[in-house]
């Protein structure tokens, strides 16, 4: 990990951008050059629901914020609480963020915040005023801040390279970061979320002991005792009007199911359902640690005995959970949300109904963005109904998505060797290994903004 870590960092410092006078399209390309390296790096996560949910979140503030670029999401497994944005719209947040928040406007003001740095291109506009080795001093920031637990190599890669750089100016001005506490918080609350959540998770920040554990020099977002008032005192909307009650389930997710399993996962669940048998929120944290246990039978009854608007979902992923899915099909043909539709289909595919599992999947192919997973699972489906063409595309296009581009071209040849490469499939996939797996081919010479 440290020898790939330092090759990333050497990747970057390498990359031929000219900082100064580029193009939208010119910072997007640089931004999707950081974007592999994070990826070959650093492990995605790719649990429906955390990504879904991400998602859903990511794409309702991008429809109240002016942005350049779609936004592009990715969810990083890191234990360390983190969000950032980058080049060309590319934006992660950590597991640990997520896991770190009591509310769902605590992650909407976060995300608000890193898409008003993107709209605002903030990241760049640092980069053209530090011309000389920018580029490292982004990889180094990159690679600390999503470094799982920091630790010494973080701090190693950080110190060297920005030794190297002759700055520790990677952190954003205090002037960025007022307009985008401005312009995050105009967003959020135009997508429905008070206010309140950017200034609440920046107290919870200074109250613990996670920003105190990070060198000042990796901190991507200075902080200023008078910070969270002044957001507070901008505040508009006090109450959301944008459903939230999922985000607690998301949370226990996290804690369930992103760690290692053992005793005291076990034990914590099960005594706070114990505690408060009526708690939906603890009897899902129980439900889950009994279908990890393969007691799918006390972990259906848990979920049956819940009072939550999800209880469908819920018990249709326990049953697909136990390969009952005949039951599970049943229990999920109602749902419509797309983490419910995901279950169902595989749900479908277990049923030996590979053709709706297919075409439920299909419609959920835009979802790729934040759940590249959805590519990968479209892709063995199609596959095994005898499509072999699109099914080895679409898992070229998976491993494209996570950054696993050698693998990707495999599936992507594989795939014009069956389409026929002059076939108007071959060629569009033809097209995709020209524009996708190249990014630094030459380009005709855009106008500059």
């Amino acid at each position: 990990m440290k020898f790939r870590f330092f090759t990333s960092v050497v990747l970057l410092i390498c990359l031929p951008l000219t900082t100064w006078g580029v193009t939208l399209d010119d910072e997007r390309k640089a931004g999707k050059e950081v974007h592999l390296e994070v990826l070959r790096s650093f492990r995605v996560d790719q649990d429906p629901y955390i990504c879904l949910y991400a998602g859903s979140i990511a794409r309702n503030l991008e429809r109240s914020a002016n942005l350049p670029w779609p936004v592009k999401l990715t969810v990083v497994e890191s234990n360390t609480p983190n969000a950032f944005a980058t080049m060309g719209g590319y934006v992660y947040v950590t597991t640990a963020l997520i896991e770190m928040s009591d509310r769902e406007e605590e992650v909407a003001g976060v995300l608000a915040h890193e898409l008003a740095h993107v709209g605002r291109r903030h990241v760049t506009k640092r980069m053209e005023k530090e011309k000389p080795l920018s580029m490292a001093t982004l990889a180094a920031m990159l690679l600390a801040v999503l470094v799982p637990g920091g630790g010494a190599v973080s701090q190693a890669l950080v110190t060297s390279t920005m030794a190297a750089a002759q700055t520790l100016s990677l952190k954003y001005s205090r002037e960025d970061e007022d307009e985008a506490d401005r312009v995050g918080l105009v967003t959020a609350e135009g997508a429905g979320y008070t206010g309140h959540g950017i200034a609440d998770f920046l107290k919870k920040m200074r109250a613990t002991e996670n920003e105190k554990a990070i060198p000042q020099y990796l901190l991507t977002h200075p902080y200023s005792e008078d910070r969270a008032a002044k957001i507070e005192s901008r505040v508009n909307l006090q109450k959301n009007t944008v459903k939230t009650d999922f985000f607690p389930y998301v949370v226990v997710r996290l804690k369930v199911l992103n760690k290692q399993f053992g005793p005291a996962i076990e034990d914590t669940w099960l005594k706070k359902h114990e505690k408060d048998p009526k708690d939906p929120v603890s009897a899902y944290g129980a439900a889950l640690v009994y279908s990890l246990k393969g007691n799918t039978d006390q972990a259906t009854a848990v979920i049956q005995g819940m009072d939550s608007p999800y209880r469908n979902l819920f018990l249709g992923e326990l049953l697909v959970r136990g390969q009952r899915f005949k039951e599970a099909i049943e229990v999920l043909r109602s749902g419509s949300d797309p983490v419910s539709l995901y279950f169902f289909a595989l749900a479908l595919e277990g049923g030996g109904e590979g053709p709706q599992a297919a075409e439920i999947l299909r419609e959920l192919l835009p979802y790729k963005e934040t759940f590249p997973a959805i590519y990968q699972k479209y892709g063995m489906v199609v596959g095994r109904l005898g499509n072999e063409g699109r099914g080895f595309e679409y898992l070229g296009r998976y491993y494209m998505e996570i950054g696993r581009q050698d693998a990707a071209r495999m599936y992507l040849e594989k795939a014009i060797a069956k389409y026929g490469p002059n076939t108007p499939e071959g060629r569009q996939v033809q097209a995709l290994l020209r524009e996708e797996m190249n990014p630094k081919a030459k380009q005709e010479p855009k106008d500059k903004n």
